[in-house]
């Protein structure tokens, strides 16, 4: 299960619970990650913090009952878990610009629809083909990301890169509210046997943040059509024999789709942090791909 779909499972868990208390703890439980990554990647997927979204939804509800039914603004509030009508009347002017009476007696209109991430990022993928591999999924398109990237040479690169970027995040308080974090090999080893190869840690940041730093430097990932799977670790807590079980699949998969091989950078997206942001979940892996070209 990839990082959208563990996401979509915890926004089906919140539609199921917009008129009960709706527990944050166990909606991050949903979506298989700590609190702080579900926040984190939550916001970096659907544009909107949990807690927002949750606002907007049951605002969209409650404003159609206001339309629909007789029902009057306490008993509507209280139905979408508002602590009181002063506090529904309050956000539903924030987000509306208009108090629930002006808004039913003008009959205003206003709706949030539910997101469902796997519609809006994902292609249509042949039955046959989703029965066989059901852990792979056809990414629409990812987009250009700007990124603060550093690439480590040596013995254990990936521990080496990613340790000056977070000590580089955290030097310059960069806000890793809605960061996404990519790494690849930069070289890979020509051989299975060889200790020292690069590894380049790559962090998403938005245009307001300036990098000047001697080690830390600015570039652009140019994103495109990818094949997603997502990757656990093992009992030991190891993710190298899974990913390398993951990209075989990758390549029967290629074989029997529709798609081949594209020349895009692949990327690894890794997933759960702790508060100190050291890696503790697992891994996505994105293929780059094509469409094959007739014969």
């Amino acid at each position: 299960m990839n990082y959208y779909e563990r996401i979509q499972k915890s926004i089906d868990y919140i539609e199921s619970n917009l008129e009960d208390r709706i527990d944050l703890n166990r909606a991050a439980q949903e979506a298989y990650m700590s609190q702080s990554s579900f926040y984190r990647l939550f916001f970096a997927l659907v544009g909107y913090s949990v807690k927002e979204y949750i606002r907007l939804r049951r605002i969209s509800l409650a404003a159609a009952d206001l339309i629909n039914t007789d029902a009057c603004i306490i008993d509507i509030a209280v139905k979408y878990d508002f602590s009181s009508g002063d506090a529904f009347s309050r956000a539903f002017r924030r987000i509306t610009g208009f108090l629930p009476s002006e808004f039913k007696k003008q009959n205003q209109k206003f709706c949030f629809e539910r997101v469902d991430l796997m519609d809006k990022y994902f292609d249509i993928q042949d039955k046959d083909l989703l029965e066989k591999y059901p852990d792979i999924k056809v990414l629409k398109k990812l987009e250009p990301m700007r990124v603060a990237y550093y690439c480590y040479y040596g013995k254990n690169p990936e521990e080496g890169a990613y340790q000056v970027l977070k000590e580089w995040l955290k030097k310059n308080n960069i806000n890793t509210s809605s960061m996404r974090i990519f790494g690849y090999n930069n070289p890979s080893p020509s051989s299975e046997d060889q200790e020292e190869y690069g590894y380049e840690f790559c962090v998403t940041i938005d245009d307001s943040v300036a990098v000047n730093d001697e080690k830390v430097k600015v570039k652009t990932l140019e994103g495109g059509l990818y094949a997603v799977a997502g990757v656990k670790r093992d009992r030991n807590g190891d993710l190298g024999c899974e990913i390398m079980k993951t990209w075989k699949r990758f390549m029967s998969w290629l074989r029997d789709s529709r798609y081949q091989h594209g020349s895009h950078q692949w990327l690894e997206e890794h997933l759960g942090f702790d508060e100190d942001l050291n890696h503790i979940g697992g891994i996505d892996l994105y293929l780059p791909i094509k469409e094959k070209t007739a014969k």
